[in-house]
């Protein structure tokens, strides 16, 4: 096929679906555009549980490395207490710590947006007054959008970093191999799951002088405010080359591989 995926998730996490991809007859790249790294915690910089009705997590990656953690010290989680995901494959990843399915809120498979407003719409539907203090575990940064709903409701709300994001600079031969591709006659389609790995993306398509090639680039991401971000960069481009407005291929899907697999196969 002459369609070229570029998949820039975190490594470790594009395997499955550049398996599946390359299965299908797609040539595929990986090309993390962020690190993550967890955090040194201590034990005493561990919660109490006791302090919390929720516990909520804002992915699958923060959920790993907080039962690490726990495993760490010897630590576990306390029968009955609820535990919050911010989409299905978060909620997965809790359930496969042990926590049973009706202790975890999420939104569901359904749900076209899994985010921290579709979390809000699900715990609407439960008893507020069972949630006295919420604990949020996360980056090192991150929305407060969900802090200052659950504030509002006068429900305190604390944060528990346990990972770091950062850029990941591209190396000199994956430069190389970047302009080879986009010189080529292939259609090049892009995976993008973050705001943070959109500006990293950007950031070395600007170093390494091949930012006017992304703007005939497909594009797929898992939000809308994702390719937003996206939108904002592309356009950005065209007014430095003082290109005239163009239809730009930014599609949007849920962010589990199957979707993920049928919009990059379909487009």
């Amino acid at each position: 096929m002459n369609r070229h995926i570029i998949l820039t998730r975190p490594a470790g996490k594009n395997s499955s679906l550049q398996s599946l991809l390359v299965e299908a007859g797609f040539q595929v790249t990986e090309l993390p555009a962020l690190e993550r790294l967890p955090l040194p915690l201590t034990a005493g910089e561990v919660p109490d549980f006791a302090h919390y009705s929720l516990v909520f997590f804002v992915s699958g990656y923060a959920v790993q490395v907080f039962f690490e953690t726990l495993g760490k010290y010897d630590l576990h989680w306390p029968k009955g207490l609820y535990a919050g995901a911010v989409g299905m494959a978060t909620a997965n990843a809790l359930q496969k710590q042990g926590i049973p399915a009706s202790q975890v809120i999420h939104p569901g498979l359904g749900n076209n947006n899994q985010d921290s407003e579709a979390f809000f719409d699900e715990l609407l539907k439960k008893d507020l007054g069972q949630f006295s203090r919420v604990l949020v575990v996360r980056g090192q940064a991150g929305r407060q959008w969900l802090a200052e709903k659950l504030q509002a409701l006068n429900i305190p709300v604390d944060f528990l970093p346990v990972y770091e994001r950062k850029p990941r600079a591209w190396t000199a031969p994956e430069s190389e191999k970047m302009l080879s591709l986009f010189q080529s006659n292939k259609v090049i389609s892009w995976l993008l799951t973050s705001k943070e790995s959109i500006d990293s993306v950007f950031n070395e398509l600007k170093r390494y002088q091949l930012l006017e090639y992304a703007l005939d680039h497909h594009f797929l991401v898992i939000h809308p405010r994702i390719a937003e971000q996206l939108h904002g960069h592309l356009k950005a481009a065209m007014d430095q080359y003082n290109l005239p407005e163009k239809t730009l291929d930014i599609k949007v899907c849920q962010p589990n591989d199957a979707s993920i697999f049928e919009m990059l196969t379909i487009s």
